[in-house]
């Protein structure tokens, strides 16, 4: 009785640790609307994308800065934390099926399908200059350049996660001699700053095309490793990151605004302060949602489960809604507000609606059956009409 009682309470306390995760996984989701709803409204604007000619603040670009800082990193720890979880719950050949499923044919079919549709937006707004005409040719040339290849856009987390997810197995195979535990934190310091010195600027930009990039694979594989790590000695980390969140979220957050006041500072101190801000804003998150963010919550379950899908479609929405407003006299710090709650509004009902309970949801995040409570309302509203 004893013996089972703890396997409930182990059992119960990995839940509450993988709802945690989960929310992590979709905040690193969310932000990237975030981030995509602001760049048509900082100061600088951003070359190839939309930028609107009537309102810009400085906020944003702080905002776009920050959430640059360690959105990605996060994302990839988070993937090397569930990377090693999965590995070693079904073995390798499930784990190479199920990544397989859930990312590299999302990826490839995203390149066909949903990369025009993220194209279209702003090469439209071209061509129809600001939508002032629409021929016939204007179609045949819109038509032509959303197939034009710009690289793999917003799709390219997929690519490297792939690339990860073979290096990973490649080594778990050579059975290289284990790190000491000890040697983690440090190694995730200096690995990312080390890693940063291959990079021109102090922060990481976006990788265009599909030819890996060695300094990119470094810098995230960092993070990846530092994922996995966390997982298999998650008993000695959570604690500290749980009672030491706060701290570190305040410190990355101080950090990354002083490098972005003094960014005409010498580039090795810029990168030492970036390192600091990235690794102290990751494990501050962490700490955060694993102290407050734990509990079994279907909200937020759907949420993680409908952010991937939200991130795939969100960006075509993004430019739809910034190159519509920049035309309007709306006031303009309503514009990148709503440049993020119709996307995701947007991308939510499709998810719902399209793609949830459908063979795109099973690629996308496996099987989902319909809850009691959605069962019951649907019955309802066919008892109801009949009546």
């Amino acid at each position: 009785m004893l013996k089972n009682n703890n396997q409930k309470m182990s059992t119960g306390s990995n839940t509450q640790r993988i709802n945690s995760m989960d929310a992590l996984r979709a905040l690193a989701m969310f932000l990237g609307v975030v981030l995509h709803a602001v760049m048509a409204y900082t100061m600088t604007p951003f070359e190839n994308f939309y930028h609107d000619p009537h309102y810009s603040s400085n906020i944003y670009d702080v905002i776009f800065f920050v959430i640059h800082t360690f959105r990605m990193q996060l994302f990839y720890l988070i993937a090397g934390f569930f990377f090693r979880l999965l590995y070693f719950r079904i073995g390798e050949a499930a784990f190479i099926r199920h990544r397989t499923q859930r990312i590299l044919i999302p990826f490839v079919v995203g390149l066909f399908l949903i990369l025009p549709f993220t194209n279209l937006p702003l090469t439209a707004y071209t061509v129809t200059g600001g939508g002032q005409h629409l021929t016939g040719p204007d179609v045949s040339l819109i038509l032509h350049n959303i197939m034009i290849w710009r690289g793999p856009v917003h799709l390219w987390f997929l690519y490297y996660l792939t690339l990860f997810y073979i290096i990973g197995i490649v080594l778990l195979r050579l059975k290289l001699p284990k790190l000491p535990v000890a040697i983690v934190p440090p190694l995730l310091l200096a690995g990312s700053f080390v890693s940063l010195l291959l990079f021109d600027t102090y922060y990481i930009k976006y990788t265009p095309g599909l030819v890996p990039k060695p300094n990119y694979i470094l810098y995230y594989g960092i993070f990846v490793y530092a994922g996995w790590v966390l997982h298999a000695h998650k008993e000695k980390y959570f604690p500290l990151l749980k009672r030491y969140g706060l701290a570190f979220t305040a410190t990355g957050l101080a950090v990354a605004l002083l490098i972005y006041y003094n960014s005409t500072a010498a580039g090795i101190l810029l990168k030492s302060g970036m390192t600091i801000a990235t690794v102290s804003l990751v494990l501050g998150f962490l700490g955060v949602f694993l102290r407050w963010v734990n509990a079994e919550s279907y909200t937020m379950r759907y949420l993680s489960d409908a952010s991937y899908w939200v991130y795939l479609v969100h960006v075509g929405l993004v430019y739809m809604m910034q190159a519509w407003l920049g035309d309007t006299n709306l006031p303009g710090i309503l514009k990148p507000v709503l440049c993020f709650i119709v996307p995701v509004a947007i991308s939510l009902l499709s998810y719902q609606w399209f793609v949830r309970y459908t063979i795109i949801g099973f690629y996308l995040h496996g099987k989902r059956e319909k809850s009691n409570t959605e069962e019951h309302k649907r019955v309802y509203k066919v008892s109801t009409s009949k009546s």
